[in-house]
């Protein structure tokens, strides 16, 4: 709807004149000061525009106020001020109407304004330039060091693994050369009757244990003889007695046999019996 269209309609309803819109249609925002004489004063569209009499005393020195301009003569303007602008009038606006008069000085004197916001903000544009790299700097520095301990502690794994690797290599081919330098376990069941008895490394190593690198299973049954002069040693997965690290432990050989330090016991592998018998 046309502003016109708008005051005539709302002059038929509420009964109003043309000349009842005079101060809204004729307005403007002026800036008053005092000249050398004491008379304040301000000018639109290069006339002068002194202060209406029913305002003297409303608009003061200084002040920038919305005004209502009547003109009584062709080379001057009188005001009535209807607002004035200052601080408490600002904070009142919302905020597209704060933005819709930031827009408006902006596009109106932007090349005024542009090289007084570039000379104040310079310091701290720079400012913030210099910090901003500083802490991209930093993170920088931090990401590679990061990195570089990565790396470290991935060689350093490297390194290790390698080592693990070699001594496994060693052992199995210490195994190999061992196994190859005695009979073979699995053959040893079957061994033909005439070879029912092959010798068996077993040592004594503390007064209740013996070892051997034939105690290579987790479990074995151990029977005590008769006369308890001698051990048989057969391979059970349910047997009496565990094994670890090629190591038994019988409690109570001390008892049996008396220890006076290590040292190899006569024994050796009977086929009969399917174990190792070991004489006390």
């Amino acid at each position: 709807m046309e502003f016109n269209q708008w005051v005539n309609e709302t002059n038929e309803e509420f009964g109003l004149a043309d000349e009842d819109w005079e101060d809204i249609k004729n307005t403007a925002v002026l800036t008053f000061l005092a000249d050398e004489s004491g008379r304040i004063s301000s000018t639109y569209k290069g006339i002068r525009v002194y202060r209406h009499y029913d305002s003297e005393r409303t608009i003061k020195s200084g002040e920038t106020w919305i005004c209502s301009l009547v003109s009584k003569q062709a080379y001057n303007y009188f005001a009535r001020g209807l607002q004035r602008i200052d601080s408490s009038f600002m904070f009142e606006l919302k905020k597209d109407q704060k933005d819709a008069i930031a827009s408006s000085i902006w596009e109106k004197h932007k090349s005024t304004i542009e090289p007084l916001l570039e000379e104040k903000y310079k310091d701290i544009l720079d400012k913030n330039i210099r910090q901003t790299a500083a802490d991209t700097k930093k993170e920088y520095e931090a990401v590679v060091k990061e990195l570089q301990e990565t790396i470290r502690r991935l060689e350093q794994k490297e390194a290790e693994n390698k080592n693990i690797i070699t001594s496994l290599h060693d052992k199995l081919n210490a195994s190999e050369a061992e196994k190859n330098s005695k009979p073979s376990e699995s053959l040893i069941p079957n061994a033909p009757f005439n070879l029912s008895q092959i010798y068996v490394s077993v040592r004594r190593d503390s007064p209740d244990s013996i070892s051997s690198e034939w105690f290579n299973k987790s479990r074995y049954f151990v029977h005590l003889s008769a006369d308890q002069r001698m051990i048989a040693v057969r391979q059970h997965d349910e047997g009496n007695v565990v094994c670890m690290n090629n190591t038994i432990v019988l409690e109570g050989l001390s008892l049996l046999s008396s220890y006076s330090g290590p040292r190899e016991m006569v024994s050796e592998y009977n086929h009969i019996l399917g174990g190792i018998q070991i004489y006390l």
